[in-house]
């Protein structure tokens, strides 16, 4: 687990270090006054909320190829592993479009529905336009990195994907710093990025010597095979959906509320507290790789060991990685937002305190979401995401909003650590009704797809 962990979590670090690399920049441009800067990065951070819950859409179907495709790899069954892959990759193409299509036509109307008013709707609208252009190839990428994680290729995807970033890294330096491109600057530098790859990823598709290598006709959409990916992705899709669109909600009631520089120093808290998950979302992949393989080879004990194991140890790296962030989490706010703005560095700080502190219980619940996809049983996913955002988080931040006026912006990592804990027990409660069997349809050896 832990040598096929490495890749993913290098490819995290240097994807989060990229996530950075705008709010680096953005609040360092010359010649523009405080309010400009903190309206540019209330507007990074409102299209973050939102690009994930467009990107769950592509999760979901990531969730769905790894387990459906190394359920079938662990049962000898390559052949239709490979026919599979062929119909993610199609059906991620379509959603991709779709989606650019949907941001386009209604940006306008999202941008405003999302609190955005002033100097931050127009940096937004500005930014959500230019980067719904990446959409289908970063759902392409998605589908692919699951398709090539699911067979224990761990390398390739880690290597393409940080070719693109280091590309990325470089271009928003030079449309921003240099161009002085501002907001634009940074959108379209990671645009370019992520789709720069995309040729490189079909070619290895369908050239590929090692590992899965498709042909055209696995690219034809089966009616039969879209119905048996449904069930593994409906779930996981609308899991991830309802935890975005809460979060969402949350970042949009902040914005709202308590204005461009609190928006501000929550994004740059999440930061940090994405970088530290980092390890925790690479252990837990190749965690879920692991459990649907050996369901698929019939060995339910081994994939509860698996499990396990991946739980004891995603716990421990989250204790020692808090303990060593919360003595430098200062520091790591005044690298990434500067010294400018006094404000946004004490409630960054503040906030990033409580924030690390739930860390150990989010190291458990995504242990937990590992079992739930790797089974093939992502509908107790969605459960679980729901009953911890919709049925706990949100309810307890309204309510604490309403009934505890003076406690200020401090109501939302109240009610998130509140969430965190108690959605433990659900998410245990849940375990308990896993079923360890295989879950795609082997049919026979050589068979035609109808």
């Amino acid at each position: 687990m832990l040598l096929l962990s490495l890749p993913i979590l290098i490819n995290n670090l240097i994807k989060s270090f990229n996530g950075m690399v705008d709010i680096y920049f953005v609040a360092r441009i010359e010649g523009v006054s405080t309010e400009t800067i903190d309206s540019a990065m209330a507007a990074l951070n409102i299209h973050e909320s939102f690009n994930n819950l467009i990107l769950a859409l592509g999760v979901g179907l990531s969730i769905a190829a790894m387990a459906i495709i190394s359920q079938f790899l662990g049962a000898n069954r390559p052949d239709k592993a490979k026919h599979f892959a062929g119909q993610f990759m199609v059906i991620s193409v379509i959603i991709g479009l779709l989606l650019t299509g949907l941001i386009l036509g209604f940006s306008w109307f999202i941008v405003s529905l999302l609190g955005a008013q002033g100097e931050t709707y127009t940096f937004a609208y500005e930014y959500f336009n230019i980067r719904s252009l990446e959409l289908v190839g970063v759902i392409f990428f998605l589908v692919y990195q699951a398709i090539r994680q699911s067979q224990g290729s761990t390398i390739l995807p880690t290597v393409f994907n940080i070719s693109g970033i280091l590309l990325n890294i470089l271009l928003t330096w030079y449309f921003v710093d240099i161009l002085k491109m501002g907001v634009a600057g940074s959108a379209w530098a990671t645009v370019i990025g992520n789709l720069i790859v995309v040729p490189i990823m079909i070619i290895d598709l369908f050239t590929n010597k090692k590992y899965i290598s498709l042909s055209f006709k696995d690219l034809v959409l089966k009616k039969s095979s879209v119905k048996e990916i449904f069930p593994f992705a409906y779930p996981a899709t609308v899991s991830h959906s309802v935890t975005f669109f809460g979060f969402l909600i949350i970042n949009s009631f902040v914005l709202y509320q308590y204005g461009d520089v609190v928006s501000a120093s929550f994004s740059t808290g999440n930061k940090l507290s994405q970088l530290l998950m980092n390890p925790i979302y690479a252990i837990t992949t190749i965690g879920a790789v692991f459990i649907g393989t050996n369901i698929g080879n019939r060995q339910p004990e081994r994939a509860l060991r698996v499990y396990k194991e991946s739980g004891t140890l995603t716990f421990l790296l989250t204790v020692v990685a808090i303990s060593i962030a919360i003595l430098f989490r200062e520091p790591f706010v005044k690298l990434l937002v500067g010294e400018g703005n006094p404000q946004l560095i004490e409630i960054s700080i503040e906030y990033t305190l409580w924030l690390l502190l739930t860390q150990p219980f989010m190291a458990i619940f995504q242990n937990y979401m590992a079992i739930f996809n790797g089974s093939g049983q992502s509908n107790l996913g969605l459960k679980a995401q729901s009953v911890r955002l919709w049925a706990l988080r949100i309810p307890t931040l309204f309510i604490l909003f309403f009934i505890f006026p003076q406690m200020g912006y401090s109501v939302v990592w109240t009610a998130m650590n509140i969430s965190n804990i108690i959605s433990l027990f659900h998410a245990h409660h849940l375990r308990k009704n896993i079923q360890l069997s295989v879950k795609v349809n082997l049919g026979e050896e050589g068979e035609v797809f109808p």
